[in-house]
């Protein structure tokens, strides 16, 4: 130990004799005492002597010597125990100025101070104003070696001085007055424009919040970059930005931002302070004035056509200012002042290759920016995009920002419209735009469930969300379909509301809003006034509607100008699916499903029917998601609007089909092409499909009889029935012409409904047992459902018969489908009132269809000869049994007529075998005249049997064989429409005197039993028939003939002739 003192005294006298040996032995003894703690302290002991005269080494002139000195003094700095001891700052700050310009020396200094300020942090700022002005000096240096030293010295101890102490900030003042702005102007002058923006940025860093104090300095340093940031080298613009960073640290620090945002967080929301006193506003003001002056050159740059890493450079820059804001980049005019240009720019850009991270990265800052409303505001209350150690510290933002928000949704989707862009980059907007809108719309959804939101305020959210969509949708139909990814983004944009906001709110009639888009306006041409019948109405422009139904017109509105040539319509469709379907099971479906028909109605053509198919999709979703309890309440009598709206919407087709508008004779021929063409068919056979999937599924769910008195059915036909009607007119008048209408396809469509609605009223039948209920049978409301389906199947044949020609493949296989299931209704008819009703409602078509026209289809004339057949033995079997008199004969006589005497034997046998069971069994029947002629044929051949009302002669207990012949002759009769035929005697062959039954003749009376008597009288009782339609048949089960057939003296057959007849007839 003693020797290790003695050296160091020894040490003390070489300085002045011999310093290189001096030096060198020193840092000798400097390396033994690391390992010995206690040759350390015996060294600390004795570095108070040391240090002053190693301090006078350090700035010698001797460059090998001061450089020895200056690495023994910094020994002492890297040791704790050693630099506490000794005030090595003198020493220090001598070295940095080193007079001699020995770069060993400098590296030397910059290394202590670095190790000084990491040790000892507060010391070293307080006195900063003393040691720093020799470091960013150098940054001004010829040399680059002392100006990267430098930098690399004040980015080590940058912590330690930044925000800079005001006297720091005075003694860099008082340096830039003196010398170094000169120098900067200088070296700009000179080319050396990147190393003077180095400098640069420290400087202003370093002036601080009192670069605002000297403001006639810190304007002319702002010329220097002024200079710069226009040159058109990018490394200068890129060496800009970096520097200006330095002014984002020297106005925007911690002081500035309490002073000037301290407006108090409630739930992690800044309210915005709304009064205060004149200092604050002033202070703002100049906070204002600061930031506007940052952003300058940035939204310069950004707007400007620029290299893409400049725009990365002002995009870090700009980063960095949001990071210092702190919480202040909140505020309302920090958002419009700093995110809303250089979003707004960036987004301009659009998702382009060369700007692609740009665009990104701030896709990403929005987005996140707009779910901090969302999160949990006690554990995030900052961004998750950071590219700096500090996030970004964002807060929820206010009903205030909707503009700022829907403003850069608006440019970002904006670049889906544009026709020259790539459809890559296309589809990015969209992604892009649909993300941020459905983040957007959480933080909307919290404002309506929030139940401090007023009432205005959600009139202002939905305003804004609406004109924005509306905007967006309104691109769409003027852009004409040149997208199809625009069109599917802007129906997600409409279902992305529907699924994600309060139902409560869309839904609600507290809240109305304006049908004031375009489109409805120009698309809306009324043609419901030519399907009056059907008493629709609809929504018109500038009505006050719901949000929902704003969001659901506006929907279909975006639909409808499409074609099937349009690219996407698939996907379009199926949106308009899910969509409608959505809506009718979150909201009021009558209202929805009422709005939707009304808006089809006002749009007829064929190419129209995609999107009824799709919306009638929607529809068979809905009830197939329903509860028995939701059925119920659809069906409530006092809802008819429901019902009512469903018939109209399952009408549409058939009123497309049916509309009719002007044509040109030359154009006749082409039209009628294309109305046969394959793919028109194809397309009613889809529509045909999807009709009768969704009327299935309508009477699946019980909602075809939806009270006592009325069915789904009964309305629906009804409506049918009119919209035939006003084609069978036209054809009937014969202006089919000169107006173009698609009379194969409601054809073709009718008779699909047919097929349905008859099998429907099938298993209605079956299900009710109408058939075995004779009351019920005759009740009128029972079969009104049977008469509007009835009349509905008549209208077709009707239809079918006159546009057979047109297309007879197609009209012949639905019609055969219709036949076969009349087949099987007739089957269930067993009433009387159900079986005319029937009869008198099919026979003028049928009548067609029986007429001697010869179809090519066997399976028409297959169906309708088993039609004809069931028809007649419904009439046999009825229960009970039905009196085949003159009043039925005259209903049944235009069918008789072309039947009995068919070209085809089949029908024509079928109709003689039920004439001889029916009315060839009856006696008095007034024949309808048009029957005369055919009924006289077949009698002279024998083939239908005729009943006279009296025998002219009676052989007793003979065969009627033996009968002489008879020969029939027409006389006529009193009744003004019929002719009556009797027999008479054949004057060719006479019968002898005693065989006649003269009425001078003389007859043996035979008394009866007074049983007998009492049986006659019981069988007169009965001449009224089962229906008490009057004189009907008589039967006789009971008569006894034990005692002759003369007459007694109360004989029926004197007193009645035809029970003559009907006596020997049973007698035979």
């Amino acid at each position: 130990m003693s020797s290790f003192c003695n050296q160091i005294e020894e040490i003390k006298s070489l300085i002045y004799s011999n310093k290189s040996l001096a030096y060198s032995t020193l840092s000798h003894l400097q390396e033994q005492s690391v390992n010995d703690p206690s040759l350390l302290q015996t060294l600390a002991d004795n570095s108070q002597d040391l240090v002053s005269l190693i301090t006078v080494d350090i700035s010698i002139d001797d460059e090998e010597v001061a450089a020895q000195a200056l690495k023994c003094s910094g020994f002492m700095i890297y040791h704790p125990s050693l630099v506490s001891t000794i005030p090595v700052l003198q020493a220090v700050v001598h070295a940095l100025d080193n007079p001699i310009g020995s770069l060993s020396t400098t590296f030397e200094a910059m290394q202590a101070v670095m190790k000084l300020a990491a040790q000892l942090s507060e010391r070293m700022r307080e006195s900063s104003h003393i040691w720093a002005p020799p470091v960013f000096r150098r940054l001004l240096s010829i040399d680059k070696r002392e100006r990267d030293i430098s930098e690399r010295c004040l980015l080590k101890i940058r912590p330690t001085i930044i925000p800079p102490p005001p006297a720091l900030s005075k003694a860099l003042a008082e340096d830039m007055k003196l010398k170094l702005l000169t120098v900067m102007k200088d070296l700009l002058n000179q080319g050396l424009k990147i190393q003077t923006l180095q400098a640069w940025g420290w400087f202003i860093r370093l002036q601080g919040s009192h670069a605002m104090k000297y403001r006639h300095l810190t304007n002319d340093m702002l010329k220097v970059p002024e200079k710069t940031f226009s040159d058109h080298n990018p490394q200068v613009q890129i060496a800009s930005l970096v520097a200006w960073e330095g002014l984002v640290d020297a106005f925007i620090h911690p002081a500035l931002l309490t002073s000037e945002t301290n407006e108090p967080i409630k739930n992690g929301i800044q309210q915005v302070r709304t009064s205060g006193g004149s200092s604050c506003q002033i202070q703002a003001s100049g906070f204002s004035k600061s930031i506007k002056l940052i952003m300058t050159p940035l939204i310069g740059i950004i707007s400007s056509k620029c290299d893409v890493s400049v725009y990365s450079s002002c995009l870090k820059t700009w980063c960095y200012l949001l990071h210092k804001l702190d919480i202040s980049v909140n505020h309302p005019w920090v958002i419009e002042l700093v995110l809303d240009p250089i979003f707004g720019a960036v987004f301009r850009f659009g998702p382009d290759v060369k700007t692609f991270w740009l665009w990104n990265l701030c896709l990403d800052l929005l987005d996140d920016f707009i779910l901090a409303k969302c999160r949990n505001l006690d554990h995030e209350t900052s961004s998750q995009v950071s590219h700096h150690s500090t996030p970004i510290k964002w807060l929820p933002w206010t009903i205030g920002q909707l503009d700022f928000l829907v403003k850069m949704m608006d440019i970002i989707i904006s670049h889906a419209s544009i026709a020259t862009i790539t459809p890559e980059n296309r589809s990015s907007a969209c992604d892009a735009a649909l993300k941020i809108f459905r983040s957007f719309l959480k933080g909307v959804q919290m404002d309506f469930r929030s139940s401090s939101t007023k009432y205005n305020d959600i009139m202002l959210c939905l305003n804004t969300l609406l004109r924005f969509i509306k905007k967006i949708c309104e691109d769409v139909t003027s852009e004409g379909g040149r997208s199809s990814e625009l069109h599917h983004t802007s129906l997600q944009f409409l279902e992305a509301v529907v699924q994600d906001l309060e139902p409560s709110i869309l839904g609600s009639p507290l809240y109305k809003v304006s049908l004031n888009f375009t489109c409805i306006h120009l698309q809306m041409v009324d043609n419901i006034r030519n399907v009056k019948y059907l008493g629709i109405s609809s929504v018109a422009y500038m009505d006050m509607v719901s949000p929902l139904v704003y969001l659901s017109v506006l929907y279909i509105c975006v639909v409808i100008p499409s074609t099937p040539a349009t690219r996407g319509m698939e996907l379009l469709l199926q949106g308009l699916r899910r969509f409608f379907k959505t809506i009718l099971l979150l909201y009021d479906p009558v209202e929805n499903l009422s709005v939707a028909v009304g808006l089809l109605y006002k749009h007829m053509e064929f190419r129209h029917l995609d999107i009824w198919t799709a919306i009638a999709k929607g529809l068979e979703d809905f009830f197939n998601g329903l509860t028995v309890k939701d059925l119920s309440l659809l069906k409530m009598d006092s809802n008819r609007d429901f019902p009512r709206a469903v018939c109209h919407l399952l009408s549409y087709p058939f009123v497309v089909c049916s509309c009719s508008w002007p044509t040109q004779k030359k154009d006749s021929g082409s039209l009628k092409e294309s109305l046969v063409s394959p793919e028109r068919k194809l397309k009613l056979q889809q529509v045909a499909e999807v009709w009768k999937s969704l009327y299935g599924a309508l009477c699946a769910s019980k909602f075809n009889k939806f009270s006592e008195t009325s069915s789904l059915t009964e309305e629906l036909c009804s409506m049918l029935n009119g919209c035939v009607d006003q084609n069978i007119s036209m054809l009937d008048h014969g202006t089919e012409q000169y107006f173009h209408r698609d009379d194969i396809g409601l054809t073709y469509l009718s008779g699909t409904a047919v097929t349905c609605v008859m099998e429907q009223q099938i298993l209605t039948l079956a299900a009710s047992s109408v058939g075995n209920n004779v009351e019920h049978a005759r009740d009128p409301k029972t079969f009104s459902g049977i008469k509007n389906s009835l009349e509905f199947s008549s209208r077709f044949l009707k239809l079918s018969w006159s546009m057979m020609e047109a297309d007879p493949s197609t009209i012949l296989f639905v019609t055969s489908r219709v036949f076969s299931v009349l087949v099987c209704f007739v089957r269930c008819l067993h009433t009387k009132p159900s079986i005319l009703s029937f009869i008198e409602t099919i026979s003028c078509p049928l009548l067609q269809w029986l007429s001697h026209r010869e179809t090519q289809e066997a399976s028409t004339n297959e169906q309708l000869h088993h039609l004809w057949s069931e028809i007649l033995s419904c009439l046999r079997r009825c229960q009970p049994p039905i009196v085949f008199d003159s009043s039925l004969l005259k209903l049944q006589a235009p069918l008789l007529e072309k039947t009995l005497d068919h070209p085809k034997s089949t029908i024509s046998e079928l109709t003689v075998t039920f004439w001889n069971s029916t009315y060839g069994k009856q006696i008095k029947l007034d024949y309808p005249e048009s029957l005369l002629d055919i009924l006289d044929k077949l009698s002279r051949n024998k083939r239908i049997n005729l009943q006279t009302k009296s025998l002219p002669f009676l052989v007793k207990c003979h065969s009627i064989s033996e009968v002489t012949a008879q020969r029939s002759r027409v006389t006529a009769t009193n009744s003004r429409n019929s002719k009556r035929v009797e027999l008479v005697e054949d004057t060719a062959n006479q019968f002898e005197p005693e065989n006649r039954l003269g009425s001078s003749s003389k007859r043996k009376r035979v008394g009866l039993t007074e049983h007998q008597k009492e049986v006659r009288r019981a069988q007169q009782g009965r001449g009224m028939d089962c229906s008490g339609h009057g004189p009907g048949i008589r039967t006789y089960t009971s008569v006894d003939f034990s005692q002759g057939n003369e007459d007694s003296q109360e004989s029926q057959e004197i007193r009645d002739p035809e029970s003559i007849l009907e006596l020997l007839r049973r007698t035979a």
